[in-house]
């Protein structure tokens, strides 16, 4: 499996709660002056909503930048024991104004769980 791949599988499969609270967020992120979509210029190199900024077989990188954070997800896959794959996802985030710093910290909660969640899909056939 490609990056590329595990990172369609994991955020193409989000449980519907994933959803629901990403929904959430984009509602309320403009009101603090957080991006709540994917620039316009990016719209063919999207997946769930996040811009593809790069992309090989072993490392896939999503992002993007607003006034307040300078966001990545990183999707890294290699080998594993026997004949196996590791998986792993991994969220940066530079924070660059106080708005930034506060959003984070209510956001890191829930991080916790999103990112264990989304990677049960990867191992899901097709």
């Amino acid at each position: 499996m490609t990056a590329a791949e595990a990172a369609r599988r994991a955020l193409g499969s989000a449980p519907r709660w994933v959803r629901n609270l990403v929904s959430f967020r984009n509602r309320l992120a403009p009101l603090v002056g957080l991006n709540a979509t994917a620039d316009p210029g990016h719209a063919d190199n999207l997946v769930a909503s996040l811009p593809l900024l790069h992309s090989d077989d072993r490392q896939t990188i999503f992002g993007y930048d607003d006034r307040h954070l300078l966001f990545r997800m990183v999707v890294d896959v290699r080998d594993g024991p026997a004949d196996g794959q590791i998986v792993g996802m991994t969220t940066l985030v530079r924070r660059r104004s106080l708005v930034g710093w506060l959003y984070l910290a209510a956001a890191i909660p829930f991080h916790k769980a999103v990112i264990p969640s989304l990677l049960t899909a990867v191992d899901r056939p097709g």
